[in-house]
């Protein structure tokens, strides 16, 4: 027996050694040949460590069945050594070699970098990278559409057009981009993505001036037409307006880069070993001269901008954005489904969007803010969005006074006993000394200007909130007391400010910067938001949903930390409640509290049921998490929420009454299953989950499970419990109060569609209500079904796969595999529409006999849902319940 162990042992470490191995030898592919030995090194050590650790909050394969998948763990601990070392590895060559996206990457980075330094905030390295890339990824995409319209035989005429010199052409203008972008930017790479995109107009405008003129045959030269002389930089003005206008550029910005082109023309005569001549200064004769020198020239241009990589210490290569940007999530080359998947029907969304349906047959549908309707136009893309909004600006505050009141404004101080004009004046002069105190090095030269738009749009929504003020009470008392509270002020200010830095790109000013720049709590300056954007009708689609989501970011966990007046102004409000004399008092105070509490109860409901369909649970448990929830917001535990995240309390309640609900033929819900699905929704992060508060504010922050353990369950156990008996007794009741109740809760509202719904418990079935009105059918929807709309045919079809008992290798179970396990992509938005609760499940017999008739599948619908196997896992937190 002891030989027989001995044997077993040794097996045990040999195959551990060989499993090491394989993982080593991935680590060192991923990391590349030309990577440092020290950064291979150091990184295989943090790699080994984090392996040991035997992660409790992820589900990774077997080493020795997919070393492959340890990719984006690999390129994140490669990309952070090198950071530290001093010798970072180009992320370029780590995304390429593990095969995942930029977007993985930047999220394995974050959740592998709160692993190995737990407490220490995210290298400012890497919050340079993700602006770096979003900047160059939206030039290029801009580039990629433009280049197509201005450019339609490339740089040569279409006589010798072909391919090669098309992509010759393609590439010799990007790089002649990146290198501007290196010269005018430097090492900062360029993250405003707005002064990147004006480069690119001026990159363009001296492509087309230099363009030969048999080559100059798109549509943008109807409108130039003869304007424009042969290898004349810049153009003349009415070519030049004319771009602008078709470009939507702001000219004032594009006059500020000409001394910057300037240079960059330079450069490039250096770089190709032209002369100046005297079609300006800023010419380039000869730059695009015919086909024979386009890849002379491209590849000067090229090995120029290698160089200049390297000497500005650009964090990124942006040649390589052709092809890492297209590069597929790593989820969804494998078995996982990306993130805002939530059922098969999912991919249909990017199937209507090709056939140019306004109507997405998506489980999930585009969500509606917190306290606001549905919005069904298509959103703006981030350059067409931030036009607009510099636009919008300009003209909002075009003949408004920057430094005093106007006389519509004037006319409400004087209801005051001493005008408070030269008050507020002063007040923005200190908050805009701030502002300038703590700008950025570069964004320190636009200051001065942004703070006049400010200050402007600031005297405007000032009127428009005493004039809807004035009608809603009909006279004007009111005017002094508002106008004397000095946090209303600042805070309205911020929301001015914060319009100018979202339109301007203006990124180390922006929320939640603003708030301490001007000493502003989270709720103070929430009170603000909502009014702000009702009392601007006009404000551009991209600042409301900017607006949106920075309301919800103070919802879930900015205005519960630990130092917020939340907390105070809270406990006041639950003793006006208890006493006797709840009636009047702070009325004002009262109703912003207790609308408030109702945003988070409504964002909590849209994440629960979110997190509940991903998971597939039963309606009774979905009920029982809402009640759950609703003990946490409404006050008996509203504790747990300080100093925390709305979303731990959710996960840490799912698996809670998941636990006390646990069947035997049911696989348990781990934390390791919650945190998968978590994953997987838009704006999830693995701070969430892997540093929770713990009891006070000097005990170091611990994962989720620790917090469940210590503080989550000794709260919350006799909750859980009480909920669970009354749930129990309302089942075996006529009536089930409790479940009809949460369902009608988190209920979708009125003219909101509810999603597609799972039908059968063994195969990824879902039976689609009807919509109105009805979406093109195409190969990847056609087996949704709508009752009224699809031809009878479609139902019988559904009827055969639902009744018969298909062999592995027939078409219908290859048809319904295929249907559960083709990748595709969606992203849920930060605010979620009301959810909808999901049908338990219940045994049925399967009918062989001619499939099921339309009340049977309606009945179904209604009735049934279905549990999918889970991995096992040992990540179970302890309950003493």
């Amino acid at each position: 027996v002891v030989e027989e162990e001995g044997l077993r042992q040794r097996g045990e470490k040999s195959a551990l050694a060989r499993e090491m191995s394989d993982l080593q030898q991935e680590f060192v592919r991923v990391c590349g040949e030309g990577a440092s030995p020290r950064v291979v090194e150091e990184g295989w050590a943090a790699v080994r460590g984090l392996l040991e650790q035997r992660d409790k909050l992820a589900n990774l394969a077997s080493c020795a069945q997919a070393p492959a998948s340890f990719g984006a763990q690999f390129a994140a601990v490669a990309y952070l050594t090198g950071l530290r070392l001093g010798e970072p590895t180009p992320v370029e060559r780590l995304v390429r070699n593990a095969g995942i996206s930029v977007k993985d990457f930047f999220g394995s980075v974050e959740e592998q970098h709160l692993r190995l330094h737990p407490g220490e905030p995210i290298p400012e390295a890497l919050r340079r990278l993700k602006e770096h890339y979003m900047a160059a990824t939206v030039a290029w995409k801009k580039y990629d559409q433009l280049f197509a319209t201005l450019f339609p035989s490339g740089f040569v005429g279409a006589a010798t057009a072909d391919q090669t010199t098309s992509d010759d052409s393609k590439q010799l203008g990007w790089c002649a981009f990146l290198v501007a972008k290196c010269l005018v930017f430097g090492a900062s790479g360029g993250g405003n993505v707005l002064d990147v995109y004006h480069l690119l107009v001026c990159v363009i405008e001296l492509l087309l001036s230099h363009l030969p003129l048999d080559a100059r045959g798109g549509a943008i030269w109807q409108s130039l037409g003869a304007l424009v002389p042969k290898e004349h930089y810049p153009m003349p003005a009415p070519a030049r307006a004319a771009l602008h206008a078709e470009l939507k550029a702001d000219p004032d910005r594009i006059y500020k880069l000409d001394s910057a082109v300037a240079k960059v023309s330079a450069d490039l005569r250096a770089t190709l070993g032209l002369q100046q001549a005297a079609g300006g200064p800023s010419s380039a004769p000869g730059l695009l001269r015919d086909a024979a020198s386009l890849r002379k020239a491209r590849e000067a241009v090229d090995a120029r901008y290698a160089k200049l990589v390297v000497e500005t210490k650009q964090p990124l290569d942006d040649r390589a954005l052709s092809s890492i940007a297209s590069l597929p999530s790593a989820s969804a080359a494998g078995g996982a489904m990306p993130r805002g998947v939530t059922s098969p029907c999912r991919s249909s969304s990017a199937a209507c969007a090709r056939s140019g349906n306004a109507v997405l047959m998506t489980p999930l549908r585009d969500p509606n803010p917190p306290s606001s309707p549905a919005h069904s136009h298509l959103m703006a893309t981030p350059m067409s969005g931030q036009l607009e909004c510099v636009g919008w600006l300009r003209a909002a505050v075009r003949g408004v006074p920057a430094e005093e009141a106007s006389e519509a404004l004037a006319g409400y101080f004087a209801h005051c006993s001493a005008s408070p004009a030269e008050a507020i004046e002063q007040r923005l002069d200190g908050l805009c000394d701030k502002l300038r105190a703590a700008a950025g090095e570069y964004e320190a030269e636009e200051i001065d200007e942004q703070c006049v738009l400010g200050r402007r749009l600031y005297h405007k929504m000032l009127l428009a909130f005493l004039e809807s003020e004035e009608r809603r009470l009909q006279h004007g008392h009111f005017v002094e007391t508002l106008l004397s509270q000095g946090i209303f002020h600042s805070s309205l200010f911020a929301c001015c400010m914060e319009c100018v830095f979202a339109s301007y790109c203006m990124q180390s000013s922006v929320f939640p910067q603003i708030m301490h720049t001007l000493d502003l709590s989270p709720f103070d300056l929430y009170k603000v938001i909502d009014p702000f954007v009702k009392h601007e009708p006009s404000l551009p689609q991209y600042l409301r949903v900017h607006f949106r989501e920075v309301e919800v970011k103070i919802l879930e966990h900015m205005a519960w930390a630990l130092e917020s007046p939340l907390h105070a102004q809270l406990r006041e409000y639950d003793a006006l409640l208890a006493s006797p004399e709840a009636a009047g008092g702070e009325s004002r105070a009262a109703t912003a509290l207790e609308q408030f509490l109702k945003k988070v109860k409504y964002l909590a409901a849209s994440r629960v049921n979110d997190l509940c369909l991903r998971l597939l649970l039963r309606k009774e448990l979905v009920a029982q998490i809402w009640e759950c929830i609703k003990v946490v917001v409404e006050g008996p535990a509203r504790h747990l929420m300080r100093g925390r995240h709305l979303d731990q309390i959710i996960m840490c309640t799912i698996y809670g009454v998941c636990k006390v609900n646990k069947r035997q033929d049911e696989a348990p819900k781990t934390f390791r299953d919650i945190i998968e699905q978590y994953k997987r929704q838009d704006k999830a992060a693995a701070k969430v989950f892997r540093e929770v508060r713990m009891g006070d504010a000097g005990e170091p922050p611990q994962d989720i499970i620790a917090f469940y353990n210590k503080i989550f369950i000794p709260a919350m156990k006799d909750h859980l419990l009480r909920i669970l008996d009354a749930s129990r007794k309302q089942q075996r009741s006529p009536c089930s109060t409790l479940q009809s109740t949460a369902e009608s809760e988190i209920r979708p509202p009125s003219g909101v569609l509810a999603s597609p719904q799972r039908v059968l418990g063994d195969r990824d079935v879902f039976v689609s209500h009807p919509r109105t009105p009805v979406a093109a059918m195409t190969p990847r929807t056609r087996t949704l079904y709508a009752f009224g709309d699809s031809p009878s045919g479609g139902l019988l079809r559904i009827n055969h796969q639902l009744a018969s008992q298909p062999r592995d290798g027939s078409d219908a179970a290859n048809a319904l595999r295929a249907l559960s396990t083709t990748p595709s992509h969606g992203a849920a938005s930060a605010a979620m529409p009301a959810p909808a609760a999901v049908p338990a499940p219940v045994e049925r017999k399967r009918s062989h006999e001619g499939g099921m008739s339309k009340k049977q599948l309606q009945r179904r619908l209604a009735d049934d849902g279905a549990a999918i196997p889970v991995d096992r896992s040992s990540s179970h937190g302890s309950s003493s319940g």
